[in-house]
């Protein structure tokens, strides 16, 4: 064993640590002393693998350490702020006022399509060639994408002032009521403001 003892500044260099940190090691049972300032390389080499291996579990399972636990804190609270600020200049929407504003939109969308066939079925029976049909058809279809298109969302602050709105179903049925016209009138408004 005498022939595999090694001085605190072999040992601090074979495991890149100071000389200081070798001897607090070795004070902490960590790493074997063989005699005054001589330790015993393989057991110093084991015995700081087993410390760095044990630290590493700590570090997964064991509690967090007060400094990640404030930068995390800290973190949290500044990207918290920095919504905040993005909402008040209206560059991000509270997510259940998106949805409405696209169910709305989706639902626009149902209502005029499905209005479609009714209002274009005669005049497509008029016509004398497959020419013809498609050409109302198309034209038909263009109408009602030009009509969505247009359509204006708002998406305005709620009036109860939590960000909550009271879902009464009015609105839809009111976009619904517009694409139910009879055939022989236009599909709607060429704008049309949703709000919500």
């Amino acid at each position: 064993m005498a022939e595999t003892a090694q001085s605190a500044d072999v040992l601090a260099k074979l495991l890149d640590i100071t000389e200081r940190r070798v001897r607090q090691l070795s004070a902490e049972g960590i790493i074997p002393k063989v005699a005054r300032g001589r330790y015993e390389m393989v057991g110093a080499v084991r015995g700081y693998i087993r410390y760095l291996r044990e630290l590493s579990l700590k570090g997964e399972v064991g509690p967090a350490d007060y400094g990640t636990g404030r930068a995390r804190l800290v973190k949290a609270k500044a990207d918290l702020a920095e919504m905040e600020a993005s909402q008040m200049r209206g560059e991000l929407l509270p997510a259940p006022d998106v949805k409405r504003a696209w169910t709305d939109i989706v639902a626009l969308m149902r209502a005029r399509l499905l209005v479609l066939p009714d209002k274009i079925a005669p005049v497509v029976y008029e016509t004398t060639s497959i020419a013809q049909a498609k050409d109302v058809i198309k034209k038909a279809v263009f109408e009602v994408l030009t009509e969505i298109a247009t359509t204006d969302v708002e998406i305005s602050s709620r009036p109860d002032g939590d960000g909550r709105f009271e879902d009464d179903g009015d609105e839809r049925a009111e976009s619904s009521n517009a694409a139910a016209k009879p055939n022989d009138q236009p599909m709607g408004r060429s704008k049309q403001k949703t709000k919500l």
